[in-house]
């Protein structure tokens, strides 16, 4: 097993640092930075190691112009279905994003932007696990990295959270339910915490800005 330590906290952060070719994007509007709503955004990236994970299995990224068939994750009734949304400006030194009421963590490793850039993410309504990450068609020189807790998930406790990963539409979607197409399958590692073999965690790299959803294959 490969062993890794994970961020469960508020401020949730896990950073890599391969680096990826992206296309051109030029970000506007004001460079002084500001306050996240319902949420966290700092310019120097920490780690607080409050619990130890284990790595239990990494789902590889995948790409096909024809669409990928996957199953949208609902959230579990423990989890309060309403728009939620943070947003701030991230600069070149990379920061954090948190979204505590969908247990969701996006950070940006240094590097990852050429400029500052107004970052907005929200979880919408629909009951599923769904995000619209804006500016869409931004690009990281960086992968960017999502952190999502599981416990309120309806495939937590079930053998599909470990079958579940991230998945990119290139255009939204009328409705989530369903068999849907997805574009791309972003690699995706899934923890676990205090339960051996029970998926608790996972995380996203993300080389790029649009719609993204918790799914499963």
């Amino acid at each position: 097993m490969i062993r890794s330590r994970f961020i469960r906290s508020l401020t949730l952060v896990l950073a890599t640092f391969a680096t990826v070719s992206c296309s051109d994007y030029s970000p506007t509007g004001p460079s002084a930075p500001a306050t996240a709503q319902d949420g966290l955004i700092s310019g120097v990236l920490g780690i607080v190691t409050n619990l130890l994970g284990t790595v239990i299995k990494v789902i590889e990224y995948v790409y096909d112009p024809n669409g990928i068939p996957v199953t949208g994750v609902k959230w579990s009734g423990t989890h309060t279905n309403q728009v939620r949304t943070v947003s701030g400006y991230v600069g070149t030194a990379g920061g954090t994003l948190v979204i505590p009421g969908s247990d969701f963590t996006i950070t940006f490793p240094n590097g990852a932007l050429s400029r500052t850039t107004l970052v907005t993410i929200t979880s919408d309504a629909t009951g599923y696990v769904s995000y619209d990450m804006q500016p869409h068609g931004l690009t990281f020189a960086k992968p960017v990295i999502v952190t999502q807790r599981l416990q309120n998930t309806a495939v937590y406790k079930t053998s599909l959270a470990t079958n579940s990963f991230c998945a990119y539409f290139a255009k939204d979607l009328l409705t989530l339910s369903g068999i849907l197409q997805a574009l791309e399958i972003e690699k995706t590692t899934i923890f676990s915490g205090t339960t051996a073999g029970q998926a608790e965690v996972e995380t996203w790299e993300l080389r790029h800005f649009s719609r993204y959803m918790l799914a499963s294959g």
